[in-house]
Parts: C-alpha cells; sequence; structure tokens
C-alpha cells in the first residue's frame, strides 16, 4: 500500500488510467479503514466495491473518502465481472464533482461559478497573459487530465480574447460536465 493521498489525487489517477487504457485493478482502504475497489477494463470501469457494496451504491461510498492508501495491480484478474453495467463516463463525472482542489491553491473567482458560461464581469473582459496562461494550462491538467493539457495547448496558442471565453471553449472541446466546468473555473485566479 502507499502513503495517504487525497481524494483529489486518487480522481486523478482514476481519470488518467482511464485515458491511459489500464487494464487491472486499483485496490484501497480509507481513512475510515474501509476497503474498495476500482476495475479497469482497457481504461473503462467495469467494476467498484466499496466493502460489501457494488456498483452505484459503492460510488456514492467512495465519493465521500478524503483520503486514501491504494495500491495498483495491473492486469489484475477482473474476469468474470457480474451486475449492473458501468458507465465510465458518469463515475469519472460524478468522482470529479466531489472534488475539494485542497491540491490546488489558486480558488479566488474568475467568473460566477453559478454560472460558468458568462464570461465578463463589471471590469470589462481580462485577457490572457503569460501568468495566467500558465495556472489556467494547471487548472485544466488538473480538472482534465491529460486532454486539457492538449487542449490548452491549441486555444492558447494564441490567447487572444478574454479569459472566460478561452476557458470556455477549452471545457468545452474537453466534454466536461457543467460541475467540472465550474471546478475549472473556480480554480482559476486573476493576478
Amino acid at each position: 500500500m502507499s502513503n495517504w493521498i487525497l481524494y483529489d489525487d486518487f480522481v486523478e489517477r482514476v481519470k488518467n488510467h482511464h485515458h491511459n487504457a489500464f487494464s487491472g485493478l486499483i485496490t484501497g482502504v480509507s481513512d475510515s479503514r474501509h476497503s474498495f475497489q476500482v476495475g479497469f477494463d482497457h481504461g473503462e470501469i467495469v467494476l467498484l466495491t466499496y466493502r460489501v457494496k457494488k456498483g452505484l451504491a459503492a460510488l456514492l461510498l467512495i465519493t465521500q473518502i478524503e483520503r486514501a492508501k491504494i495500491s495498483e495491480h495491473p492486469n489484475g484478474d477482473i474476469q468474470g465481472v457480474t451486475g449492473e453495467a458501468l458507465d465510465t463516463g458518469s463515475i469519472l463525472s460524478r468522482l470529479t464533482a466531489n472534488t475539494l482542489d485542497e491540491t490546488t491553491t489558486l480558488t479566488t473567482l474568475i467568473d460566477d461559478p453559478t454560472s460558468p458560461m458568462t464570461t465578463g464581469d463589471s471590469a470589462g473582459p481580462r485577457a490572457v497573459d503569460a501568468s495566467l496562461k500558465k495556472v489556467i494550462e494547471a487548472a485544466a491538467i488538473h480538472h482534465f487530465g491529460p486532454i486539457g493539457a492538449m487542449v490548452c495547448e491549441q486555444h492558447l496558442a494564441n490567447p487572444d480574447g478574454d479569459v472566460g471565453a478561452i476557458m470556455h471553449g477549452i471545457a468545452q472541446e474537453v466534454g466536461a460536465s457543467e460541475a467540472d466546468t465550474r471546478a475549472f473555473f473556480q480554480s482559476v485566479a486573476p493576478d
């Protein structure tokens, strides 16, 4: 088992395993000393357990973990898994919606978090400078994983326009849910 990691870091590992087409198991022990598993088959989540709960009931409990010790078992045997069909996209959205952003030091709002589609404020649109570009890239990687880095390269190559519109474009291109988009906007702070 590894050292204790925060829930946000656990979610990042799950998202990275999905994007990297990982096959195997993540097993862990939560801060409340309960065991859990996340099983992958070529990046798709095919198994969720938390104590004796399985599937979506286990997911609900996993989202309540504050920190955990985990170990990874590449190519672990998850054959013969039966039960409810799991939708990887929905699972990732639900896991991400419960992140606390404790690992993100910048949590000042750049826009109204209840309406990430709004791009202006009373001071008018804000342009992207070099330091803000770095902050946006870090937030995109934190919230969207490796795909966030690739999309940022495209959107920030010539960062003309206001920051809200650029960030909205990034979130839209990665296919972020409304909750993920809101978290992305909340983690980026203006200078």
